[in-house]
């Protein structure tokens, strides 16, 4: 069904490496997460209130939760698409983290709740009884939510994105918490035995710990945690590819939401090379590094030694001084 709509609502749906197209994707997953969620809103609280189950009610109400989750992952993808302006000359691509990280306090909140319920349920003498339909109803909640899991869990796959992560952790959460809700029934009826609140407790803490975890990932690259050493090492090897270049330093890089990198550097070069072919040396590297890591990344020039001439040498620098005369596109 996602393919289906993807294919007719956004063009070049399956070009991932495009950020305008994954945005639209997170929002296409959100608006399915969000009308999927209200279907079971509703379908719970009807037979809930009609067979005066409050464990339907409640998961109801969960559900209802689960809907705040997916306006949230579809509000922050909406506001990363927004461009670059004057108050944000990098973008808005890190409200994607900031939700994210809102989210994460969603899901520990809901943790929090299900341990408490399970608590008071323990101190209670209270038995959960189910009606057929009311089984059904959560046998058909579990389904739904298995879709929702497996989707996002692709999609955070293919787009690296914390927004699918949360709600791929949020859907988890419910089947867990669903299948508790039967299981621990079934046994406390057939049995007698009281499980529902201990298992109440595991499910708590499956929910808290992942909620834990995006609410500290999301922190961490909010707070400007440091990129991917891989690609610092990328970049070092491309800037020491070029033969002029015998070493650099200060090398920064800040991700300003998921594609969007910007950075800077200094690099050692030689202080005999005219202006002109120093220029194009790192525009020449800057150029590379776009393409082949997306980095925009600033060059610092550190003249730190000089360069022995020979005819090997001066022939190259004549080759590239050629090039830049004919090529004074910046960067």
């Amino acid at each position: 069904m996602f393919n289906f709509l993807a294919s007719k609502f956004i063009k070049n749906y399956s070009d991932h490496s495009r950020t305008d197209v994954r945005l639209k994707l997170i929002s296409l997953s959100s608006i399915i997460g969000i009308v999927i969620n209200l279907i079971l809103v509703v379908l719970k609280l009807v037979v809930g209130y009609t067979t005066n189950s409050s464990a339907i009610v409640n998961d109801g109400f969960n559900n209802l939760s689960d809907t705040v989750v997916s306006i949230m992952a579809l509000v922050g993808s909406k506001v990363s698409q927004k461009p670059a302006d004057k108050e944000h000359p990098y973008g808005h691509g890190r409200s994607e983290s900031l939700i994210s990280l809102l989210v994460g306090v969603l899901i520990m909140y809901v943790g929090a709740q299900l341990f408490i319920n399970a608590l008071h349920h323990y101190a209670s003498d209270n038995v959960t009884n189910f009606s057929t339909i009311a089984i059904i109803i959560l046998i058909f909640s579990i389904i739904t939510k298995f879709y929702i899991y497996f989707l996002n869990k692709r999609l955070y796959k293919q787009l690296d994105s914390d927004l699918n992560f949360g709600v791929m952790v949020d859907a988890r959460n419910d089947i867990l918490a669903t299948s508790g809700i039967i299981l621990g029934a079934m046994v406390e009826k057939y049995l007698g035995v009281k499980v529902d609140a201990l298992m109440g407790v595991i499910l708590a803490g499956f929910v808290f710990m992942p909620g834990l975890d995006l609410f500290k990932q999301s922190a961490g690259y909010l707070l400007g945690e440091r990129v991917d050493p891989e690609i610092e090492k990328r970049v070092g090897d491309i800037i020491l590819a070029n033969d002029f270049i015998i070493g650099y330093h200060s090398l920064h890089i800040h991700e300003y939401g998921k594609g969007n990198l910007d950075g800077s550097v200094d690099v050692e070069i030689a202080e005999n090379l005219s202006l002109l072919v120093a220029h194009k040396i790192i525009t020449d590297i800057q150029r590379k590094i776009k393409k082949e890591i997306g980095l925009n990344l600033s060059i610092h020039m550190d003249p730190t030694y000089s360069l022995i001439m020979s005819d090997r040498v001066e022939a190259e620098i004549k080759k590239i001084e050629l090039q830049a005369r004919n090529d004074y596109e910046d960067f």
